[in-house]
C-alpha cells in the first residue's frame, strides 16, 4: 500500500466526505472519536499486523503519526 492508497483508506475508516491529508491534526477531524479509534485500530491490524491500544492512539497528534505507525 503507498501514501496516496493509505489516506484513502483511512478516509474510508473515518467515514469522512473530505479529502484527508497527512498534516491533518486528528483533534481538528470531526470524525475522530472513539468509534473510529477502534476501526482505526482494526484497520491497522488487519492491513499491517500492528496492535495498538487506546492509549496509543491517543498519543498521536497527526495522521502522518498513524502512517508511521503503519510503516507508511
Amino acid at each position: 500500500m503507498n501514501r496516496t492508497e493509505f489516506l484513502e483508506e483511512m478516509q474510508d475508516v473515518l467515514q469522512m466526505e473530505d479529502e484527508l491529508s497527512y498534516d491533518m491534526n486528528l483533534e481538528d477531524i470531526d470524525e475522530w472519536d472513539s468509534l473510529s479509534m477502534m476501526a482505526t485500530m482494526a484497520f491497522l491490524n488487519k492491513e499491517f499486523n500492528v496492535k495498538l491500544g487506546f492509549s496509543d492512539l491517543k498519543s498521536f497528534k497527526t495522521v502522518e503519526d498513524i502512517a508511521q505507525k503503519a510503516g507508511i
